[in-house]
């Protein structure tokens, strides 16, 4: 059940809608799922077998080394459903993630999956703060694959119905005349009054700080969207205060977290208070010991694990995205609205190592690093000191040559 106040949607009941898509999800899987047909039948599983979002432990774990291995098994053959749609069968785009190999995967989104990200992206955009008021300047590059960030910025904006710009930055070119250099981004953001500045968070930070050597007038500025990885504090504080320089006051720093499988990102109303879902209706989330794959308790943080409930184009069903998070159902203290968020920073299985034995968070140094002033730029780095002495393993060094945040 989904309740408008104002401008707030209360979930009074977010199961019985996912139940009911889950459902129409799993008849579908069952049909016309390359892939998962070929799951069931190894594991003599029916479709009497899988009732309810409690039976998906039945199945075993969708790792990304699966899809990336065979994408096209995981798109949905909507010609074997016969009460589909001319939207739910035609394909209208396919957007890449990079994954492990050098080769990009598609992702199959048809015409319904693309209303629906556009829908989705529009609530994202709503939860930002982004309104039909606001020019926002998409400066994710123009690429040769596309990719999710860029459609975030295109959609989620135009969406809203707020002025858009591209700044078509990027290095493939091909003799189109298409490619900006920065100086060109930073001259146009000053003539089409810029509100709003969305692309991928070290070169954001780049731009604004070619800005400043250029004198730039960003006073038109309120809102700074660094996408596509993490940006702790002490990185929003460098944004701001440099910023402040190009005369934009009272700047706000809103990050996101999600997966081109995802459809986009999940979103923050306030600077780390965490990531709205924005249509908490289309998937189903599972938090998982990383070690033993079980469940973890209600509340405690695990391994994110996906299953869609509303696709049409590829599907996954329990998959694992590669994070340690967790959701909270309660009300957002800052904004009131209800949608579940992911209320704590994500980070990567891979961020947990051993150092001579001892666990290490390295994504607990983020922080850390980023709130030191005198720091600008850093880079993690763990190695042996020395490779010729077996006594040196696991030794660790920190250097300072990467954007805040990488590791």
């Amino acid at each position: 059940m989904i309740e408008k106040r104002g401008n707030v949607t209360k979930i009074g009941d977010l199961r019985p809608t996912q139940e009911e898509r889950f459902e129409r999800q799993m008849d579908m899987a069952f049909k016309a799922h390359p892939y998962y047909i070929e799951i069931f039948k190894k594991m003599g599983l029916t479709r009497g077998d899988i009732k309810c979002l409690d039976d998906l432990t039945k199945l075993p774990l969708t790792y990304k080394e699966d899809w990336i291995a065979r994408p096209d098994d995981f798109r949905l053959d909507m010609s074997q459903i016969s009460w589909a749609t001319r939207e739910d069968k035609i394909l209208w785009e396919i957007i890449f993630t990079a994954g492990s190999t050098s080769a990009p995967t598609p992702f199959y989104d048809t015409s319904y999956d693309h209303y629906a990200r556009i829908s989705q992206l529009k609530r994202t955009a709503e939860i930002a703060g982004i309104t039909p008021e606001d020019t926002v300047i998409n400066l994710f590059p123009l690429t040769s694959v596309p990719h999710q960030g860029y459609l975030s910025a295109l959609y989620g904006s135009q969406a809203v119905g707020a002025k858009l710009v591209s700044g078509y930055g990027g290095s493939f070119d091909g003799g189109f005349g298409l490619i900006r250099r920065s100086i060109e981004s930073i001259k146009m953001i000053e003539k089409q009054h810029g509100t709003v500045l969305w692309g991928i968070g070290f070169f954001l930070r780049r731009l604004i700080m070619a800005a400043q050597d250029m004198g730039a007038d960003f006073s038109s500025v309120s809102l700074v969207m660094p996408m596509g990885e993490g940006c702790p504090a002490g990185m929003r504080e460098d944004i701001r205060r440099r910023m402040a320089t190009l005369g934009a006051k009272d700047v706000r720093v809103l990050n996101g977290y999600g997966f081109t499988e995802m459809h986009g990102p999940s979103m923050e109303c306030k600077e780390l208070k965490g990531f709205h879902l924005p249509k908490p209706a289309r998937y189903f989330f599972e938090f998982l010991d990383p070690n033993t794959l079980q469940p973890m308790p209600a509340g405690e943080p695990g391994l994110v694990v996906m299953t869609h409930l509303d696709r049409r184009g590829t599907c996954l069903l329990r998959y694992v995205v590669g994070d340690i998070c967790r959701l909270s159902y309660e009300a957002c203290p800052e904004c009131g609205r209800w949608e579940p968020r992911f209320d704590i920073i994500p980070y990567r299985t891979g961020g947990i190592i051993k150092v001579k034995g001892t666990l290490v968070n390295v994504s607990a140094l983020y922080d850390i690093l980023s709130s030191i002033d005198e720091i600008e730029e850093y880079e993690i780095i763990v190695t042996q000191i020395d490779p010729s002495d077996p006594s040196t393993k696991g030794g660790a060094r920190c250097g300072s040559t990467g954007t805040g945040g990488n590791t």
